[in-house]
């Protein structure tokens, strides 16, 4: 249930997150605050890609599957798909491309994904997402961040991720209007 204060709705969005966006919470120390938000849930060939043993957030990541607050695990990817999706899905590795996968099947309302190939088939097919850098700024206006923590979010995750400057700058500007749609849980 969420935070008398929040207006995510009284359902957690469903979110499926890619590895690289999982390790750059991780390392921002946003991971947890993330999984008490949304139901994360995550392919097994992501869990697998972070949780290798002696990589950053391995033991972390590998701790928080099946908590109450943590990620719920998703088998191999089973539903037929769209030729012209199976193709495009078809030039990612195979945790974005599994991660895209379950979207399109209808797992999740929306994927927080940070690789730029899988962003660009996210845009061609109309997949609903995010990336790592708009997590505080989610987290602070559903009310479970307080403004100072976000920025300093904000900037530990700028400064780990790879962003283009006008993906940075928009994230910074972007408005609560502008994130309603991965905040509301209906």
């Amino acid at each position: 249930m969420n935070d008398p204060g929040c207006d995510c709705g009284p359902v957690l969005p469903a979110a499926i997150i890619d590895a690289s966006s999982a390790i750059l919470l991780f390392k921002a120390e946003l991971i947890a605050d993330c999984c008490a938000m949304l139901q994360l849930f995550m392919t097994r060939s992501v869990f697998k890609e972070v949780t290798v043993p002696d990589r950053p957030g391995a033991d972390g990541l590998r701790r928080l599957v099946g908590r109450r607050s943590g990620f719920r695990l998703l088998g191999d990817p089973m539903g037929a798909l769209p030729a012209r999706a199976c193709a495009d899905l078809q030039r990612l590795h195979q945790g974005e491309r599994d991660t895209l996968h379950h979207y399109l099947n209808g797992r999740g309302r929306f994927v927080i994904i940070d690789d730029g190939k899988a962003v660009k088939v996210c845009r061609r097919q109309g997949i609903f997402h995010i990336n790592a850098l708009l997590c505080p700024r989610l987290l602070f206006f559903c009310g479970r961040l307080p403004e100072d923590r976000m920025h300093r979010h904000f900037a530990r995750l700028a400064a780990l991720g790879r962003y283009a400057r006008p993906v940075m700058a928009w994230a910074a500007a972007c408005s609560r209007s502008d994130l309603a749609y991965f905040m509301d849980g209906q």
